[in-house]
C-alpha cells in the first residue's frame, strides 16, 4: 500500500513541476509551461547558420506576449547522439520583437546553433532566470524540421 502512494506523489511531483509536466505544439513551436507562462521552442534553418528561438506569451486562450526583464540565459540541448551543446539565448533584434517592449525586457530569445541539424531529434532544458523568478524549462523530441518557422 505505501508503494501505491509513494507512485502517486511521485506522478503528482512531476506532473507539478513547472516546465516538465507536458508539451504541446502551437502552430510550428513546441510549448512547455514553466509556470504562469507559455515557453515555445522554434527552429530557423537558414544556409547564414542555424537557430533556436524561444518566445514568451501568457497562458490565456488568447495569448499575449510576455517581456521578461533579463538580457539572457543559457540553456543545455542534447541530441540524439548523446552530445550536449550549449546555447546562448539572447534577446531577439528589436524588429523582431512585439512593438513597444520596454527597454531591459524581452519576449523573444535567439541563440546560434550551427551544430544542429534539420533531422536531429533534442531535448532542451534549463532555468530561465527573469524579473526576479527561476523559470525551468524542457522541451523533448524537439525535430527541428518538424518545428521550423523558417527553412531554406
Amino acid at each position: 500500500m505505501n508503494r501505491v502512494y509513494f507512485v502517486l506523489f511521485a506522478v503528482g511531483l512531476c506532473l507539478s513541476t513547472p516546465g516538465y509536466a507536458h508539451s504541446h505544439t502551437k502552430d510550428k513551436m513546441l510549448v512547455t509551461d514553466p509556470g504562469q507562462y507559455h515557453a515555445l521552442l522554434t527552429a530557423h534553418l537558414s544556409k547564414e547558420g542555424n537557430e533556436l528561438d524561444i518566445f514568451f506569451e501568457t497562458a490565456d486562450k488568447v495569448a499575449a506576449p510576455v517581456a521578461l526583464m533579463t538580457g539572457g540565459f543559457t540553456l543545455r540541448a542534447v541530441l540524439n547522439r548523446g552530445k550536449a551543446q550549449e546555447l546562448n539565448f539572447t534577446c531577439a533584434p528589436a524588429e523582431e520583437r512585439p512593438a513597444g517592449e520596454k527597454a531591459g525586457t524581452c519576449s523573444h530569445f535567439v541563440a546560434k546553433a550551427p551544430w544542429m541539424k534539420r533531422s536531429d531529434n533534442l531535448k532542451v532544458d534549463g532555468t530561465v532566470t527573469a524579473s526576479g523568478f527561476d523559470f525551468k524549462v524542457a522541451w523533448r523530441n524537439f525535430v527541428p524540421e518538424r518545428y521550423a518557422h523558417h527553412v531554406e
